[in-house]
Order: structure tokens, then C-alpha cells, then sequence
């Protein structure tokens, strides 16, 4: 192949706790030839080995200091993409700079990323890899935050994301935004609730009518009762391409089974059944516009914690 960036591509992203790392490791057992990786060249602060390994393969300065610069962390480049710090043309020479040596390594036909650091150049995915679709995964907001509150492996806001870093958006990162001037008082539930509302509304937007892009809830890819007829059109989507170009894939219901970066069982916070009305509506004000759009949050009892009036309330 002439053009390195020319290769058969699928890049899956959210908010994180979706199944993302489930997704890279069961593709890259199911479908031929093909090459699935987690989050390439980003530190894993549990994962030592991994760090590690991935020090050997690109460097120390990439995983170290780099990891600070938009130019050399994914992360931070979404992150800046966000925030309007950065050109849409230099974002994609950043994109290209921080995959060129992963694609050159990758001599499998299909490279399949999967990472929620792709969220704020998700749109712009299309034009660097013009043979590239892009799956977006969607959670129950409710069930999100509790798995990311509890997880260890989840910084978001914890006492390493410092704010200094700019490793993350936050509400004073965008000029209007309703709770910039708020976000210093507002609790780490509620900043949670903020994030997943900003993150999944600005990939919404960018990706509104892309023909390469198509989104899941997470809870029909794993849960439903269709999960199994679900994950196989992921396999469809993700094996086929406009261009003619198709690999084969076997499916392994036994796989959905397995869970692959689990929420630690000492949870934070309680199951939203548990929640009282105050953390029911704060959720309900910032995510409700997605979880109507979604389906979620029609159970009895959960409008049972909204029936005051929590948009005056909390307003």
C-alpha cells in the first residue's frame, strides 16, 4: 500500500466504560485478519507492563512528558480539539504523526482502534483515513456514572487530573457554556453528569449525516435480549466496506459472557434504584435531553424521584 493512512480502518470511541477494551481483544479474535488494539500509547497507571512495553515501542519521551502535549497523547488532543486550541488542519497532522508508526507496524489488512481518547476528533477520523468507519457507543447515564465513579482505572477528575493539565473538558473551558461560572461548587457526581452530556452531544453534532459512522447502546451490544443479533451487525459494519473490500468473521457468542475491565464490586455509589431525589434530579437535569433521545429512565420508579419539579429546582 502506497499510502499508509490509505489502510482499512474502524475506530470505535465514548465516554469509556462502554466495552471498549472488551471490543478491541474480541475482534481481533473474530474477525481475519485483523489487527484490534485498546488505547495505543496512552498510560495505564495499573498496567505497568503495558507502560512499559509501550515505552519500548514508542519511546520514553511519547510516554512520559509527551503525554502532556496534543501532538503526542491522543487525549490531550481531543481534549485542546474541544476546546478550540487547535485547528482542524493541525489536528489531523497530529492524528497522522501520533498513528503513522502503528500503521506501518500493523501488517494485518483491517486495523481496528478502540478508545474513548478518539471523542473530539471522531469527525475528523474521515478525512485522514478515507477508508475508515467509526462505531460510537452509548451508555445508560445512570449506570455509566456509577461504573465510572468505582473504577480504578477511570481518572477522570480524580486527584491525578489535575486541571493545570488540561487533560480533560471541563465547564470553564467553554465560554458558554451554563455551568462554567458553577463548576468549582459543583460535586464530582455532578461533574460526571456534565461530562457525559458534553461529550456525547458534541460527537452527536460533529457526526449528524457521516455515512462511516454508526452508533450503539451499550446496553443492547451486552444486556439486551438481541445482544447476540446486535454484536453480529457491529461485525457486519465493521468487516465491510463501500469500496469492496470485506473480511471474514467468525462469531463467538461465548465471548459476551467475559467481562473484560470490569467496575470493581466495592461500588461508590449505590444502584440508581437507591438513589434519593436529589442525586435522581441532578443526573435528570444534565443528561435527561440524551436519555429521552435513548430510552433510558422510563421505569416507574425512577420517575417516581422526578415527579417535583427539578428543572425550577435546580435550575
Amino acid at each position: 500500500m502506497d499510502n499508509v493512512f490509505d489502510k482499512h480502518c474502524v475506530f470505535i470511541t465514548s465516554t469509556g466504560r462502554t466495552g471498549t477494551r472488551f471490543l478491541a481483544k474480541s475482534l481481533s479474535k473474530m474477525v481475519e485478519d485483523c489487527y484490534a488494539v485498546h488505547e495505543p500509547a496512552n498510560v495505564f497507571i495499573k498496567d505497568l507492563k503495558k507502560w512499559s512495553d509501550d515505552i519500548k515501542r514508542f519511546g520514553f519521551y511519547q510516554m512520559t512528558v509527551g503525554q502532556f502535549l496534543p501532538s503526542k497523547s491522543m487525549c490531550k488532543l481531543s481534549t485542546y480539539r474541544r476546546r478550540g486550541k487547535i485547528t482542524d488542519e493541525k489536528t489531523k497532522e497530529y492524528i497522522k504523526g501520533l498513528r503513522k508508526q502503528i500503521l506501518e507496524e500493523t501488517k494485518e489488512s483491517l486495523y481496528v482502534e478502540s478508545s474513548n481518547h478518539l471523542h473530539g476528533v471522531i469527525d475528523l477520523l474521515g478525512d485522514v483515513f478515507p477508508n475508515s468507519k467509526v462505531v460510537f457507543i452509548i451508555r445508560d447515564p445512570r449506570t455509566w456514572i456509577r461504573s465510572a465513579i468505582s473504577s480504578p482505572v477511570y481518572l477522570l477528575y480524580s486527584k491525578v487530573d489535575f486541571s493545570f493539565l488540561g487533560m480533560s473538558m471541563r465547564a470553564f473551558h467553554f465560554k458558554d457554556d451554563p455551568y462554567s461560572t458553577k463548576w468549582n461548587s459543583m460535586s464530582k457526581f455532578e461533574k460526571f453528569a456534565w461530562y457525559y452530556n458534553k461529550l456525547n452531544t458534541l460527537v452527536l453534532e460533529s457526526m449528524k449525516n457521516k455515512n462511516n459512522f454508526k452508533l450503539y447502546r451499550y446496553e443492547d451490544l451486552f444486556l439486551g435480549e438481541k445482544k447476540e443479533e446486535n454484536f453480529i451487525d457491529l461485525l457486519e459494519f465493521s468487516t465491510k466496506f463501500d469500496d469492496g473490500f470485506s473480511r471474514k468473521y467468525t462469531f463467538e457468542p461465548s465471548f459476551l459472557k467475559k467481562k473484560i475491565n470490569s467496575a470493581s464490586d466495592e461500588y461508590k455509589i449505590p444502584h440508581w434504584k437507591n438513589w434519593d431525589k436529589k442525586r435522581a434530579q441532578i443526573l435528570q437535569k444534565h443528561c435527561g435531553n440524551l436519555m429521552d433521545m435513548f430510552g433510558y429512565g422510563k421505569e416507574p420508579e425512577w420517575l417516581e424521584k422526578l415527579n417535583s419539579n427539578y428543572k425550577e429546582e435546580y435550575a
